[in-house]
């Protein structure tokens, strides 16, 4: 009950037309419960009698009677579709929001399928219980009850055998239910799971196709699909019996009233008008009732997809906004900072790294693969806290920032940069939603993108494909430095910017790197070490701790030190790197 509690409290903003769906709702079910006494009318006053005029009067008044039904429907329909449209485009945002409002670490335990599951198939699920669905709920309860009041009206006698059968009923459905619930919720998490598979297939393609893998992935997504279909095979079952059960009882109860009826008629204590007026009223509490049985199979559906999209709604989200607003300069201290990531706590990354960069200095990390270099730039954004030691930033703790504030005089340029599925111009204007055109073109020109960029026949108007796939490697760089650029940060990151492209690429993205050198604090994160002779400080990391630091001359001059090593590793000789 606390969950469909939550559900129907999703729609409270839409109480305005449901109040009106309501009316409409009463109005259609008073004219559909007024049927039968109509046909009551027909048969008891005009057709024992022969009085054609009464035959006339009581036709017309059911013909009346159908219009007000048919219309008063139409608009409960309507008025009960659109709150629930409303509620569930409400809930998407709301969810999405909430997705985006979590953190880092949240998303490393998470998988996308999940997410993109919980957004897609769960909020359709409840689309279809918040819509129509409960339009048709409110309806056939209201008919089974009003269709109940008017049996007893028309026969008490009859009616209290009908009423013998609704407890057992009653008693039945509550544990069909559960069943259904409990089956409902696992089959979403396995229909999340083939999702989550297909998504990793679809974002890897190009090496699905490279390696010829299409066959493997497919049985992996059919070995998925066949553990939902089992569940679903197993909610199907419960459904075809319990509707078998509820069918078996309402024939059997309209078998029996007619027997029982009848006997009645001959006997002289009821009319063939009352006895038919009675037999439509089961007709309408028999059907009402199915409906009610097989939308409560959607709703024990929608509990368990609502209970898992709850489970995100009820998540607390990362706080943005509190701590100071402002970040004075780029002036960073690492002090001791040690680090492990949560999904891995026995595992340290960082062990006691300590170094300074000063606003306009710029600085480079080096070291082997899983050194620690991309965790130091996790570290600065936020998205995790240092397990000890403390990171300052203008002379203060980079706690006391607000995460707004702090990543937002942070501009991050990494090895892969991902843009979205948008125009040239908006993956640019991505750094500074407000910028004017004029700001693009000349963060572009300072990241040598704005000559291929006027290349294409749209210009900045191009599209970039998903994730940037219409462009090249060199050329995805050069819009995320623009992007960069443009934000105009306190801090540049440049993660591994140009360890994966080929040597053409590598010269333009370099020279839009080496314009930004001395504006502004950067951070140069590389494994190719030809891309940090300029630097003014490197900081030499292996294993998590910092075990040289220099400039590039003072550290060639040891030839027992990593970076010597990693020197000679990237090249033949020294005189290349001199």
């Amino acid at each position: 009950m606390n969950m469909i509690k939550k559900l129907l409290g999703l729609s409270r903003l839409e109480w305005p037309l449901l109040a009106r769906g309501l009316f409409f709702l009463a109005l259609s079910s008073a004219a559909l419960l007024a049927y039968p006494q109509a046909v009551k009318k027909i048969i008891d006053d005009a057709l024992v009698y022969k009085n054609l005029s009464q035959l006339n009067y009581a036709a017309l008044i059911a013909f009346g009677v159908f219009i007000i039904q048919s219309g008063a429907s139409a608009l409960r329909y309507y008025y009960f579709t659109l709150a629930g449209e409303k509620t569930v485009k409400r809930l998407r945002e709301r969810l999405f929001s909430q997705i985006l409002g979590q953190d880092v670490a949240f998303f490393d335990r998470s998988k996308t399928g999940d997410l993109l599951g919980r957004l897609s198939s769960d909020t359709a699920v409840l689309q279809n219980a918040l819509s129509v669905n409960i339009s048709m709920l409110v309806r056939s309860g209201v008919q089974a009850v009003g269709g109940l009041v008017m049996l007893f009206f028309t026969s008490a006698k009859l009616t209290l055998f009908i009423l013998v059968i609704i407890p057992p009923l009653g008693f039945l459905a509550a544990q069909f239910g559960k069943r259904v619930k409990a089956i409902s919720r696992r089959g979403q998490d396995a229909l999340a799971t083939s999702t989550d598979v297909a998504e990793s297939s679809l974002a890897a393609v190009r090496t699905v196709k490279a390696f010829v893998q299409e066959d493997f992935e497919l049985k992996r997504y059919r070995s998925r699909l066949e553990a939902s279909l089992l569940l679903s095979k197993e909610k199907i079952h419960q459904v075809a019996w319990f509707t078998n059960l509820v069918s078996l009882l309402g024939l059997g109860a309209i078998v029996f009233i007619i027997w029982y009826g009848g006997r009645l008629v001959i006997a002289g204590e009821l009319s063939v008008g009352t006895l038919t007026s009675f037999l439509l009223y089961v007709i309408t509490v028999a059907f009402s009732v199915g409906m009610l049985g097989s939308l409560w199979t959607d709703f024990m559906s929608a509990v368990g997809a609502g209970g898992r999209i709850f489970e995100l709604l009820e998540c607390p989200v990362e706080d943005l906004d509190t701590g100071t607003p402002v970040v004075p300069t780029a002036e960073v201290a690492f002090r001791d900072v040690h680090f492990s990531y949560p999904s891995r706590p026995d595992f340290p990354v960082l062990k006691g790294v300590s170094f300074t960069l000063a606003p306009k200095e710029t600085i480079a990390i080096v070291g082997p693969s899983g050194s620690g270099k991309s965790t130091i730039v996790q570290l600065l954004l936020q998205h995790y806290a240092p397990g000890a030691g403390e990171i300052r930033i203008g002379g203060q703790p980079s706690s006391s920032f607000a995460r707004r504030a702090l990543r937002g005089s942070i501009g991050v340029v990494s090895q892969e940069p991902v843009l979205i599925s948008e125009t040239l111009f908006d993956n640019i204007r991505y750094g500074a939603p407000t910028a004017t055109e004029e700001e693009i073109v000349a963060a572009a020109k300072k990241a040598f993108a704005h000559d291929f960029i006027m290349k294409f026949p749209a210009g900045y108007q191009t599209l970039v494909g998903e994730r940037g796939v219409q462009l090249s490697g060199g050329q995805k760089q050069r819009v995320a430095i623009a992007r960069a650029i443009l934000r105009n940060p306190k801090l540049l990151i440049l993660d591994e910017a140009t360890s994966s492209l080929d040597t053409e690429s590598e010269h333009l993205v370099q020279r839009a790197l080496e314009e930004q050198l001395g504006q502004r604090a950067t951070i140069v994160i590389a494994h190719r070490l030809s891309t940090v002779k300029r630097v003014d400080k490197i900081l030499v990391l292996d294993d998590g701790v910092v075990v040289q630091s220099g400039t590039h001359e003072e550290l060639l001059r040891n030839p027992d030190g990593l970076y010597h090593n990693l020197i000679q590793r990237q090249f033949s000789n020294t005189k290349e790197i001199s």
